[in-house]
């Protein structure tokens, strides 16, 4: 499934890098509804989409079961590398791949060094990444299109840009007191910008 939605996506993905206005699909303007919340605004939004594209296709052309094994969650540049590889010589691979590409600014390893578990907890982990996002995207203290979530085996991945610890605090919380969330690891810097100028 993983291979079959990047080969539909890159064509699309390759006009985003032409046209930003290329993301208007099927009547929903993707690029104007992240504009408005997203600390980057489009270029932002698009870069990490970019940087996800290239590190799935320089982890499916260097190695396939690699690519099968991981998760990505990026934001403003962070990648967070979430899977379960064979070995630590799988693991280093991987994490050398991606620290590799241009636009990563920072790699975070959080993979383990296991089997690959079955797919029966997917449908409670896409629930749990649902209400989290729902959760931040109706909090007016917080700017949701500055963050993404992925929830692996109910440990939830919070990536992305804080405009104050405030706002990193109540985003955490939201993510901490989700139903069915076991852990919450959290890769959210706080914005220096915003905070020189307060």
């Amino acid at each position: 499934m993983k291979l079959a939605n990047l080969w539909i996506l890159f064509p699309v993905l390759l006009c985003a890098s032409c046209d930003p206005f290329a993301w208007i699909l099927g009547g929903t303007a993707v690029v104007g509804s992240t504009a408005v919340r997203n600390q980057e605004g489009v270029s932002g939004s698009i870069s990490d989409t970019e940087l996800q594209a290239k590190i799935n296709n320089a982890l499916f052309v260097s190695d396939k079961d690699i690519f099968d094994r991981v998760e990505l969650a990026i934001k403003h540049g962070i990648v967070v590398v979430i899977g379960y590889m064979q070995d630590d010589a799988q693991r280093e691979k991987a994490m050398q791949i991606i620290r590799n590409i241009e636009g990563c600014s920072e790699a975070y390893d959080e993979t383990k060094v296991q089997d690959m578990p079955d797919v029966s907890n997917f449908t409670t982990d896409t629930l749990i990444t649902s209400r989290i996002k729902s959760a931040l995207s109706f909090d007016g203290n917080v700017h949701s299109m500055n963050y993404d979530i992925t929830t692996v085996r109910g440990v939830v991945y919070v990536c992305g840009t804080a405009q104050t610890p405030y706002e990193r605090d109540v985003v955490l919380n939201h993510a901490r007191t989700t139903s069915g969330v076991e852990k919450v690891v959290s890769y959210i810097k706080i914005n220096k910008k915003e905070n020189k100028s307060e």
